[in-house]
């Protein structure tokens, strides 16, 4: 998709290959929670590392930015509901 901005640039982002990368950042978050443990730091470091990995390889779009926030918020939310049940 391309989209002009109000600037007079263009944004290019090819967003299936966004949306596959997405996927497969989340199949490997699975791994690294399994390896590292869901609530080890290093596995934290790995989440807030590999987001702003992919942050950047698509120049921090607006969506990349929700999507990966999004993503963020859902693994903490997660934790929470996770460290209240022990």
């Amino acid at each position: 998709m391309i989209l002009k901005l109000g600037s007079g640039k263009v944004r290019i982002m090819d967003y299936e290959k966004f949306f596959n990368d997405v996927k497969n950042w989340i199949l490997e978050c699975n791994s690294q929670a399994i390896k590292l443990g869901f609530g080890n730091d290093d596995f934290w470091n790995w989440v807030v590392n590999s987001l702003g990995e992919l942050s950047t390889k698509y120049n921090s779009h607006p969506l990349v930015m929700a999507q990966t926030n999004m993503l963020l918020n859902w693994l903490e939310d997660t934790w929470e509901e996770v460290k209240n049940e022990t």
